[in-house]
C-alpha cells in the first residue's frame, strides 16, 4: 500500500464532509460487482464514530453520484477502482478536494478486499475503527446481499444484522423485521457502537417507541457528534416531543456544522419562540430574513413567535409587514392573523377593519368560502349569533359546509373530548398547528380534574387560520379563553 499527500501544508475545515462515490470494477468479472458497491459502505463505517480532534473530525457520506456529494456539502471527494493483476485485486484512490479537485491524496495497494479498505480508512482518518466483520466470506455475503448467509457466518456482523432488518422492515415485514433485530441485540460481540445504537433506534421505530428512540438517536449523536444530518433528526424529534429548549439546542448545533443553510435559522426561531424565549427567536428570524428570498416568511414567523407568547401589538406589525411583502405567500392569511393580533390586543372595531381587509383579499381571489370565513371570525371573536344567521341563509358551494358548521355550533357536545384519543392526536400534531386539538386535550383534562395538566397545555397561545379541520377553526379561541378563565 502506497499514500502520497498532495496537500500536507493544507489547513483543514473545523469538519470534513468526505463523500465517497462508488468505485468502479474495471475487472470484467461481474460477480466482485459488490465490491464496487460495499466498499464505500465499509470505509464510511469505519469512519462512523471514530475518535477524531476537533481539528481533523471526519463526517463520511456514501453517496450515489457526484451531485448527490455536492448536495450532502461535501469537502473531499473519494473515487476509485479496482482491477486484476496476475490474478489479484489491484486498488487505485484518489481523495480530491470538492472545490479545486485538486488530489490531496492517491492511495493504492494490491491484496485482500478488508484490509486494502481498512488501510484506505486509516489514510483518511487515523482515528478509523476497524469493520463491523473481519470475515472476508462473511463480507462478501453481506456485499452479495444474503445478510441472513452473513449473519450466520459471523453472528456478530452488525452491519450485516443492520441491512437485513432495514430490507426486512423496508418490505412491509415489521414482524420479522423485530426479531432480526432482537436477535442482533442479543449477541455480546457486535464489534461497532454506532451499529449496536442503530439497532437500537431501529427496534424502538419497529415498536413505536418514541422515548426509545430518542434515547437511541442521543447515543448515536454522542458517536457522531458532526453528522448535521442526525442532528436535524434529533432537534425534529426533540420540537415534535415539545422540548422545544433541547431542539433549540440541538439546531444551534446544526447550525455549526451547516452555517450555509439558511432554513436553519427559521426552524431554531420557532423552537426558541415555543420555548418561551421571545427574544432569542427574534434575533434567530432576523438573521432568517437577511436572505431576500425568505424576507416574507421571516416576518410571517416573527409574527407568529409574538403571537405564541401574547405580544399582539407587535404580532400585528409583522403580519401586516409580511402581507405588504408578499400578499401572496399566505394568500392573504397574514391579514387574517394580524386581525385577530389587534382582536387580543383590546382593538375589536379596528380588527373587524383588518378582518374586512382578509375577506376582500379573498374575494379577489375568487374563494367561494368568504361568507363561511366571516361567519367563523364573528363566531371566533363572541358574535355567535350573527355568525348562525350568517350562514343560515347562504348557497351555493358552501352550502353543505354551512349547513354543517351550523349543527355543530348548535350542539358542541359533538365536539371530541375522549382524552386519550385527545391525547394521541395532540401528541401526532406539529406544535404550530396543533392549536384546538390542544386546546380540546386541555378541556378534556380539566374535565377529568387534571387542572394542572390543562393548565401547561394553554401557556402558549393558540395560532390562528393553521387548523386541519375547517369545522373546528371557529372553536379554537372561544374555548381557549373559557379554559383560561376556568383555570386562573
Amino acid at each position: 500500500m502506497a499514500a502520497v499527500c498532495a496537500a500536507c501544508s493544507r489547513s483543514r475545515n473545523p469538519v470534513e464532509r468526505v463523500a465517497f462515490l462508488p468505485f468502479e470494477n474495471l475487472t470484467g468479472d461481474a460477480t466482485l460487482d459488490w465490491i464496487a458497491a460495499a466498499g464505500p459502505k465499509i470505509v464510511t463505517d469505519q469512519l462512523l464514530g471514530s475518535s477524531f480532534s476537533t481539528a481533523s473530525a471526519i463526517v463520511p457520506v456514501q453517496v450515489g453520484a457526484l451531485r448527490d456529494a455536492y448536495a450532502s456539502g461535501a469537502t473531499q471527494l473519494v473515487h476509485g477502482y479496482f482491477e486484476k493483476r496476475s490474478q489479484a485485486l489491484h486498488f487505485e484512490f484518489v481523495v480530491e478536494d470538492a472545490q479545486t479537485h485538486k488530489a490531496l491524496q492517491t492511495v493504492a495497494g494490491d491484496g485482500d478486499v478488508l484490509p486494502v479498505f481498512d488501510r484506505l480508512a486509516r489514510q483518511i482518518g487515523t482515528g478509523a475503527h476497524p469493520f463491523s466483520s473481519t470475515n472476508p466470506q462473511a463480507v462478501s455475503a453481506w456485499g452479495s446481499g444474503d445478510n441472513e448467509k452473513a449473519v450466520s457466518l459471523d453472528p456478530a456482523f452488525g452491519a450485516a444484522w443492520l441491512s437485513w432488518a432495514q430490507s426486512r422492515a423496508a418490505a412491509g415485514d415489521k414482524q420479522q423485521a423485530s426479531e432480526i433485530v432482537a436477535r442482533a441485540l442479543r449477541q455480546p460481540a457486535l464489534q461497532s457502537p454506532v451499529d449496536r445504537a442503530r439497532l437500537e433506534f431501529v427496534s424502538a421505530s419497529l415498536r413505536q417507541d418514541g422515548p426509545a428512540q430518542q434515547q437511541a438517536l442521543k447515543a448515536l449523536s454522542q458517536l457522531m457528534p458532526h453528522d448535521s444530518v442526525l442532528l436535524r433528526q434529533l432537534a425534529t424529534e426533540e420540537m415534535n416531543a415539545r422540548r422545544f429548549s433541547e431542539a433549540a439546542r440541538y439546531y444551534q448545533d446544526v447550525i455549526r456544522e451547516d452555517p450555509d443553510d439558511t432554513e436553519l435559522w427559521n426552524l431554531l426561531g420557532y423552537a426558541q419562540a415555543f420555548a418561551g424565549d421571545v427574544a432569542s427567536a427574534q434575533k434567530s428570524l432576523e438573521r432568517y430574513g437577511r436572505d431576500p428570498s425568505h424576507a416574507a416568511n421571516a416576518l410571517d414567523s416573527l409574527g407568529e413567535a409574538s403571537f405564541l407568547n401574547g405580544k399582539f401589538a407587535e404580532a400585528e406589525k409583522y403580519f401586516l409587514e409580511a402581507h405588504a411583502k408578499s400578499g401572496a405567500l399566505l394568500g392573504g392569511g397574514d391579514l387574517l392573523k394580524a386581525a385577530y393580533a389587534r382582536w387580543f390586543a383590546g382593538d375589536p372595531a379596528g380588527a373587524d377593519q383588518l378582518f374586512l381587509r382578509y375577506a376582500a383579499f379573498r374575494t379577489e381571489q375568487k374563494d367561494p368560502l368568504v361568507p363561511w370565513r366571516q361567519a367563523v371570525w364573528e363566531y371566533s371573536t363572541g358574535r355567535q349569533p350573527a355568525a348562525i344567521a350568517r350562514l343560515s341563509n347562504v348557497t351555493g358551494p358552501v352550502a353543505n359546509l354551512a349547513r354543517t358548521q351550523i349543527e355543530l355550533w348548535k350542539d358542541p357536545s359533538k365536539l371530541p373530548h375522549d382524552p386519550a384519543a385527545l391525547k394521541q392526536a395532540y401528541e401526532r400534531a406539529p406544535p404550530a398547528a396543533d392549536g384546538i386539538t390542544r386546546v380540546l386535550y386541555a378541556a378534556a383534562l380539566a374535565e377529568a380534574g387534571q387542572k394542572d395538566e390543562a393548565r401547561k397545555l394553554l401557556v402558549l397561545w393558540p395560532l390562528p387560520g393553521l387548523e386541519s379541520d375547517p369545522l373546528l377553526q371557529s372553536f379554537l379561541f372561544p374555548k381557549y379563553l373559557e379554559l383560561k378563565r376556568e383555570l386562573k
